[in-house]
């Protein structure tokens, strides 16, 4: 009759490994698990973005400031450079043109409906130059970061 031979290990008799090897496992595991991703805020700012302009028309409704349209286009246009500088480049076109279907849609004509007479051109190039200058900030930021860690290595 044939005797087979197990390979000794190192599991104690519960089936568990010894804590010094437990804690070496969980070393390695933590040492090759990937950085998380910097891009995921760039990723989401388009629709996080989509989200709270959503939120913020339903606030001026219900508040009654939707009247005054300076201060909502105020409001409006800070939203708009906030959700464009995290967002990736090739957002942000896409960022102004939600935040101005939704401002001239629901705080404009206050029925979902576009138009395209004077104040909604305007409030468009208000909004595209909010984009725009929170895209440019964001840019001027990373670019600065990228020269600060050039001189550090």
């Amino acid at each position: 009759m044939a005797t087979t031979h197990h390979a000794v290990t190192t599991r104690s008799v519960a089936g568990r490994r010894p804590a010094a090897a437990r804690a070496a496992a969980v070393r390695r595991a933590v040492a090759r698990r990937p950085p998380p991703a910097p891009d995921l805020g760039r990723d989401l700012a388009l629709p996080v973005g989509a989200a709270v302009t959503a939120m913020l028309v339903t606030a001026l409704l219900v508040t009654g400031q939707a009247a005054h349209l300076s201060f909502s286009l105020a409001v409006f246009a800070l939203l708009t450079f906030a959700v464009a500088a995290p967002a990736r480049p090739l957002l942000v076109p896409a960022v102004v043109l939600v935040s101005w279907m939704f401002f001239d849609g629901f705080v404009v004509h206050q029925r979902a409906e576009l138009a395209w007479q004077q104040a909604d051109r305007t409030s468009l190039c208000v909004l595209a130059g909010a984009g725009l200058a929170g895209a440019g900030c964001a840019a001027v930021v990373r670019a600065v970061r990228r020269r600060t860690a050039r001189r550090g290595t």
